[in-house]
């Protein structure tokens, strides 16, 4: 690739400011339109491919206009002075005689990857300062079930779905609650599971055999309440369901309850649709909880106990300083029952991880022995932070070196000279960062979407905001 010719700085800031950094860049016009959010179980075309990684795939046949979509290759070697460590592929088409032998076979997705002709696109984007990482990577990395074998598949032709030649696992498991014969069929092929990170999952599948609790009866959860009967007429799908409406007396008792989640079933009305099957431990009630999508995560009401045990385990004997000054913090002294004001600087551990009154909460003492409950940020259901009012105690090795980067850091300010570190203190870690050599500097973070962190030298240099109507 031909180095691009120097510029003036003055036309390359013109570039960076009116170009959208955020939207997602189509360089190939014969693809579907996208949605990067999640993968619908309820079709086994692939139309959100990018989620489908970590999934397996399953072909039962390979025709004969696909021989041209199937590849082998290699990592390719940058050329001289690419300093981008952007990764791409070298690839070749596959024989006929090979791609059959692919029939009957067991695929996970490792990754999606870009050949030399995508690469010289993101490397252009890069050029330019535009967001490269969203843009598209036409060919997904296959492992071959039960070897180390390696091909690749171009998707970037087929958007007419009947052609696809995958099953996807997930989809597969739940239409049909099986899975197809071959000589894979018992190894545990599937990568993706509930990884405890979240007090939610973005699959509801994910949640098949955890345990869950109810700590308060709202009226929001009573609504998403129902009883389930399975539809048998159905060939297509066996895990369809006709639902009502829970009793609202035996919702309410429901308070406290631990439940298994048992399977997921489908709206036979309305695919999309996803209900939790819920059965209480050691009784024949089966409850069915209509689940929210990941717009309205934060009216999940129930606790995972995987989550929950493995946040208790991280929080607790933690200690953490108040914010103060910003952030005022006013608490209830456990012993005394009056109102506790707490200062920037203040210095509690936290003894316990605890659901009270339907929310996290930590169980904090200070030195002279003051103890009260500090709540989370958020509601249930949603990301899990006490960020607001509290920070890590590391933050004190700043506190008599550095006094004035430590009241920023309490205070969620960001000033120039701060340190990667610092900055990274007071406002956590960024939603995207990006290695760049864009006007001398080395680092740009980016946070909410419209706001970058420049750093050079790994020093704070400058926050920039990207104007409105460029968002």
């Amino acid at each position: 690739m031909k180095k691009i010719t120097k510029i003036s700085i003055s036309f390359l800031v013109t570039i960076f400011i009116s170009g959208n950094l955020f939207a997602q860049v189509k360089d190939y016009k014969n693809l579907p339109d996208f949605n990067y959010n999640d993968y619908s179980q309820n079709m086994s075309f692939m139309v959100k491919p990018f989620n489908l990684k970590g999934q397996t795939l399953y072909i039962q046949n390979v025709k004969d206009e696909l021989k041209d979509y199937f590849f082998v290759g290699s990592i390719a070697k940058h050329e001289e002075g690419d300093k981008t460590k952007i990764t791409y592929y070298k690839l070749s088409r596959m024989k006929i005689e090979d791609i059959k032998k692919l029939e009957g076979n067991w695929f996970v997705v490792v990754d999606y990857v870009a050949d030399q002709f995508a690469y010289n696109k993101i490397f252009k984007a890069d050029e330019d300062k535009r967001n490269f990482k969203k843009m598209q990577y036409p060919f997904m990395k296959l492992l071959i079930g039960g070897t180390n074998d390696t091909i690749f598949y171009n998707y970037q032709n087929f958007y007419n779905q009947y052609h696809f030649p995958f099953t996807p696992m997930s989809y597969f498991n739940n239409n049909k609650n099986e899975y197809p014969n071959n000589k894979y069929s018992y190894d545990d092929l599937n990568l993706i599971k509930y990884d405890t990170n979240a007090n939610y999952a973005i699959v509801p599948d994910e949640l098949i055999g955890q345990r869950l609790t109810l700590p308060v009866v709202t009226d929001a959860t009573l609504e998403r309440l129902f009883n389930g009967t399975r539809l048998y007429n159905y060939s297509d799908d066996s895990r369809k369901y006709s639902f009502t409406d829970y009793p609202l007396a035996k919702g309410k008792q429901l308070q406290g309850k631990t439940f298994y989640v048992a399977d997921v079933a489908f709206d036979g009305a309305n695919l999309t649709n996803v209900y939790l099957k819920l059965t209480i431990p050691n009784r024949y009630d089966t409850i069915y909880y209509k689940y929210p999508v990941k717009e309205q995560r934060d009216v999940f009401p129930f606790v995972v106990e995987s989550f929950y045990n493995k946040m208790k385990k991280d929080y607790k004997d933690r200690e953490f300083i108040v914010r103060g000054d910003k952030f005022p913090l006013t608490v209830i002294d456990l012993r005394r029952k009056t109102p506790l004001t707490l200062h920037q600087g203040d210095k509690f551990r936290c003894l316990d991880f605890v659901v009270r009154d339907g929310k996290f909460m930590m169980l904090m003492r200070n030195e002279k022995g003051r103890k009260f409950y500090m709540s989370e940020d958020y509601e249930l259901g949603d990301w899990l932070s006490f960020d607001k009012y509290l920070i890590n105690d590391q933050v004190e090795k700043y506190k008599d070196t550095y006094p004035t980067f430590y009241k920023a850091i309490c205070q969620k300010e960001l000033i120039q000279g701060m340190t990667m570190d610092m900055a990274q203190m007071s406002w956590s870690k960024a939603d995207r960062d990006v290695a760049t050599n864009f006007d001398g500097s080395d680092r740009h973070w980016f946070y909410m979407g419209n706001i970058y962190v420049i750093f050079k030298n790994n020093v704070l240099y400058r926050v920039a905001m990207i104007p409105k109507e460029l968002r």
